[in-house]
């Protein structure tokens, strides 16, 4: 029986998608909703002028948790469900964040889109996608 459902949203059209097929699941089993965004801080970047030098970043930049927390917002407002719940995770890694996430808050169903917003990822199954269906130890929806 489904009581918990996590979609994790990237602002793609797969992902609001996604977040409109989980809200309905969720209406229809009765079930509680986590909404997901993973925010993930640079790793580094190199300084042009000295390629041997780099600097590395723990904290994510405060515009893209601000940008997070816009979106998620907005997309629980669209979603009418009253009992979604906003959750911005800061992570290295969007998939292991998405399964971690999942594991944490004992969701029984994992839904995201099938392509995020990256163009690498509008040719095949979006790597973060691919990665949560080889390593979530629970039911992965991929929405396309």
């Amino acid at each position: 029986m489904i009581k918990h459902i996590l979609v994790a949203v990237d602002g793609s059209e797969h992902a609001r998608r996604a977040a409109i097929f989980a809200r309905d699941l969720a209406l229809q089993t009765d079930s509680d909703l986590s909404i997901l965004v993973v925010v993930t801080p640079p790793s580094s970047f190199a300084i042009p002028l000295f390629d041997a030098v780099s600097i590395t970043y723990a904290q994510p930049d405060p515009d893209h948790l601000a940008a997070a927390q816009r979106l998620i917002d907005a997309l629980i407002a669209d979603l009418g469900h009253g009992r979604a719940v906003p959750h911005v995770f800061v992570g290295p890694d969007a998939s292991d964040a998405i399964v971690a996430e999942a594991g944490r808050l004992e969701a029984d169903l994992i839904v995201l889109g099938a392509r995020g917003l990256g163009l690498a990822r509008q040719l095949l199954l979006g790597s973060v996608s691919e990665s949560v269906l080889r390593s979530a130890t629970r039911p992965v929806v991929v929405v396309h």
